[in-house]
């Protein structure tokens, strides 16, 4: 039980530290922004050559210059999968995928994957209303501030 834990706690701070605990949707004219990313719930999958862990979050993102219409700040939940080969503390690789419903009811989603240079590579790839013109957008997403194991702080620009 207590290589567990700290597998998750190793897991869970790789993890913030690799990838903030959001993606997020904007890419055209130069809608980016930073956020707040707090993991909820942590699950840990045991396999014979590897580990799985799931992650979900709950953030905040703040939009820098929204186009008008557009809300100032979105609530997401997004969902982690990061994998480890046995015995190693690094992640051999990620995946994340963000849901947003809108004060409006338009909705988006995200998937991004985890890039060597520490940062998720997110693609929108699903969204409706205000949103939908950004089907196919993709941004940079990286941490910015490790508060604790569970909290990070990050940015992410248009690519």
């Amino acid at each position: 039980m207590d290589r567990m834990r700290k597998l998750i706690s190793a897991a869970t701070l790789t993890v913030l530290s690799v990838f903030p605990c959001v993606s997020v949707a904007g890419g055209h004219s130069g809608l980016g922004g930073h956020g707040t990313g707090v993991t909820v719930d942590t699950h840990v999958m045991e396999g014979t050559s590897g580990v799985l862990v799931r992650n979900v979050g709950k953030d905040v993102w703040i939009w820098d210059n929204p186009p008008e219409g557009f809300p100032a700040a979105s609530a997401a939940e997004c969902t982690q999968y990061i994998a480890f080969a046995t015995g190693q503390q690094q992640p051999v690789g990620g995946t994340v995928t963000c849901r947003v419903v809108d004060a409006d009811g338009d909705v988006f989603l995200n998937n991004g994957t985890f890039q060597p240079n520490g940062t998720v590579l997110l693609t929108n790839v699903a969204a409706t209303g205000k949103w939908a013109a950004y089907v196919g957008a993709q941004w940079e997403g990286k941490t910015d501030i490790q508060v604790d194991a569970m909290t990070s702080t990050y940015s992410f620009k248009p690519v």
